[in-house]
């Protein structure tokens, strides 16, 4: 193990010692970090094991906004900027890297006008195995971002990604599959959009 990796998993240790003393909070060995990460609120938040949670610019903020509120960050994931808030549940899975992105199983207002001050129905969050969110991008309630996609900077999640695939825009919507020699649609190759929007 090289001097820096040593040095960023003690200051990793050192710098999360105030929420290892959280019956709520649950933090593996090896994580790395450089004091921007936060964690507030009256919910559980569980960090696996080699979490990189070393922010270059921004904070990585992890809120829980109820008692029974869960996030849950995978063995090795990466997180560099990102903000994450749960009313009910947010997964992200092993290997996953979140830019400066924004995820979320609630929005902070409801649909409906007359009920328009208050906080919309949470809807969980998972966001599988190996997955790359890039900055600005905004994961919304009930979503479910299918193992080793990438989502494009700016896009705006409003439904399901399916594994394997490129997304982006807003609404985001499939560019392409990660490997089009896999996929049996070559309505790409064509000219046409492997999909509308998801």
């Amino acid at each position: 193990m090289d001097w820096k990796r040593t040095a960023a998993r003690s200051l990793g240790w050192l710098t999360t010692l105030p929420y290892r003393a959280s019956p709520r909070v649950r933090i593996g060995p090896g994580v790395l970090g450089n004091g921007r990460l936060r964690i507030t609120g009256p919910g559980r938040v569980e960090l696996d094991a080699e979490v990189n949670a070393w922010s270059h610019a921004e904070v990585n903020r992890l809120i829980t906004t109820r008692p029974q509120a869960l996030i849950r960050i995978g063995r090795n994931a990466r997180l560099n900027g990102c903000t994450i808030v749960a009313a009910d549940r947010v997964e992200v899975r092993s290997d996953c890297v979140l830019g400066s992105c924004e995820v979320r199983d609630h929005l902070p207002y409801s649909e409906p006008p007359g009920d328009r001050r208050r906080p919309g129905t949470p809807q969980p969050v998972v966001i599988e195995a190996n997955v790359w969110i890039g900055g600005q991008v905004s994961i919304l309630p009930g979503v479910r971002i299918g193992r080793d996609s990438v989502v494009g900077i700016h896009a705006v999640v409003f439904d399901n990604v399916p594994p394997g695939v490129i997304v982006g825009g807003n609404p985001a919507r499939v560019l392409r599959p990660l490997d089009s020699a896999v996929s049996g649609d070559n309505r790409a190759s064509e000219g046409q959009p492997a999909a509308d929007h998801l």
